[in-house]
């Protein structure tokens, strides 16, 4: 017999007489490594995605550094024209609308990665004895064409909209970028924003924090669909609800121990790699399902349960670990593209695979094991109830 025929029978062996202490080892395990998944960052910025080496994003950087030095993000208020409030505002020129820019300006530009803020009141200052005018006044200054001009940059034709500029040095830190954006949205609200307008927020910054709460939400729910589509396939397969639960256990895991990994080292997941646990999912899958058919295979032509499981791993364990190594070649090489985000993919699915594999082998036997003598057990149970 060869070595790794061997290893294999060497392997199903300890877990058929240690069913339990394998299980409880890779539970321990688990929880442990699960903890890295609240570590698990996104990549939402597009600079993160391309080569560092590409000029344009040098020449990008270059400009940012020594001209630009910035990134934008915009606050639009609006006249909701909808408010049914009696006291609300139909007008921007409103004295109260003006004094919540100025408030808000104000906080949002003691926010740490905040260089500056600007709007229609830095204008309205400067031409008005540094006070804000109340809407007579504002008409008034508005018959001036070079001071109409002015605010006519901030403000539209029909006085319904205008705009707070920030601008920030958030680059492409997410962490940063999120905080900031979370630290506006709470600035908006505490600024003491009357009944009859609408506050947005806009600009790259906030967009990439979008994206990444996107990608967040993404890989949680495609993860748990795909775990309920592969159980409702399985279960049409086998007919048999803990059959069909514990290849799903084992893909389930993997994924865990992905994210998991992730979170450790650092591992960022972006639009691309987003739906890498499905994926993960759908190809490990066929390690459970190919070793499950071949140790019921065993059972019905009459082998025991060591034997059978024994039998089914070394039989099949061969064929899963070279069709895992074709596959896990296939996306090595996407570590040898320019792009980081393809790398960044193939990385995943390397471990990713490799997890799937590893739990096949090493833990669905002891499952199996551990199936077989809980549906003794309880046949048992339910014939003494009904002796």
């Amino acid at each position: 017999m060869s070595l790794y025929k061997k290893t294999l029978r060497k392997t199903a062996h300890f877990q058929t007489h240690h069913p339990y202490f394998t299980l409880v080892v890779l539970v321990v395990l688990t929880l442990l490594v699960s903890t890295g998944m609240s570590n698990v960052k996104t990549v939402a910025s597009l600079e993160k995605m391309m080569p560092e080496d590409m000029e344009e994003i040098k020449y990008f950087n270059v400009l940012r550094d020594n001209f630009l030095g910035k990134d934008m993000i915009g606050i639009v208020i609006d006249v909701d024209m909808e408010s049914q409030n009696e006291k609300g505002i139909f007008d921007i020129r409103d004295k109260r609308v003006l004094e919540y820019i100025e408030n808000l300006k104000e906080q949002i530009g003691q926010e740490d990665d905040v260089i500056e803020t600007f709007g229609v009141t830095n204008i309205l200052r400067d031409i008005n004895n540094n006070e804000l005018p109340d809407e007579e006044t504002f008409n008034s200054l508005l018959k001036e064409k070079k001071t109409a001009a002015l605010i006519s940059n901030y403000i539209n034709d029909d006085f319904s909209t205008t705009y707070i500029i920030a601008n920030t040095d958030v680059g492409t830190d997410d962490l940063r970028l999120n905080n900031l954006a979370e630290a506006i949205y709470d600035d908006i609200n505490d600024a003491g924003r009357p009944a009859g307008i609408k506050v947005r927020v806009t600009g790259i910054p906030i967009i990439q924090q979008e994206l990444s709460r996107m990608i967040k939400h993404d890989r949680i729910s495609t993860m748990w669909i795909s775990a309920l589509l592969v159980f409702i396939i399985i279960l049409l397969l086998y007919r048999n609800f803990f059959s069909s639960l514990l290849p799903v256990i084992v893909v389930v895991t993997s994924v865990t121990w992905l994210y998991g990994t992730m979170g450790y080292f650092n591992l960022g997941i972006s639009t691309l790699a987003g739906g890498v646990a499905a994926i993960v999912m759908g190809i490990g899958i066929d390690y459970a399902i190919h070793l499950m058919n071949r140790y019921k295979y065993e059972r019905k032509h009459g082998k025991k349960i060591i034997e059978a499981i024994e039998e089914a791993v070394v039989s099949t364990g061969a064929a899963l670990i070279a069709t895992a190594l074709t596959t896990l070649a296939a996306f090595f090489a996407f570590l040898f593209g320019k792009m980081p985000e393809m790398g960044r993919f193939g990385t995943l699915m390397i471990i990713g695979i490799a997890y799937a594999l590893f739990f096949t082998i090493i833990g669905l036997p002891a499952l199996l094991v551990i199936e077989e003598k809980l549906v003794v057990f309880y046949r048992k149970k339910i014939k003494k109830i009904l002796d």
